[in-house]
């Protein structure tokens, strides 16, 4: 499913500490590349994954499979928890909410999606280009 840019779903994620307060928007640029700078590399990995499909809810397993290597015996929603925590430092220092939101699965289901707001991908892929 993608998400436009204005759609309510963004607002209505399951994130709570760090998903909330100043967005990423156009004047971030420097604080962008600086937060890539920080990023743990299978954090890096899975953050590109989500810039090359801004709006796109993506299921823990497809980034399991295509921006890391499986799953390794590990539940692909623990894999997936556990890489995105090395975000964590580039998050307290950028004074900015985490890029990307979340969803947990409806009840029944397994797994959580992941989704990078249209506007927020284009600051990060243009400090990816100014790198």
């Amino acid at each position: 499913m993608y998400l436009t840019e204005d759609d309510p779903r963004w607002v209505d994620h399951s994130g709570a500490e760090g998903h909330h307060g100043p967005q990423w928007g156009p004047e971030d640029l420097a604080r962008a590349e600086f937060f890539l700078a920080e990023l743990a590399p299978q954090a890096l990995q899975v953050l590109e994954y989500l810039l090359r499909n801004p709006g796109r809810e993506i299921h823990c397993t497809e980034l399991v499979d295509k921006a890391l290597d499986g799953p390794n015996g590990v539940d692909p929603a623990r894999r997936v928890a556990g890489v995105l925590s090395g975000m964590s430092k580039a998050h307290g220092n950028s004074g900015r909410r985490y890029p990307f939101s979340w969803w947990e699965a409806p009840e029944g289901g397994a797994g959580a999606t992941y989704a990078v707001r249209p506007s927020v991908a284009a600051v990060f892929l243009a400090a990816r280009l100014a790198r």
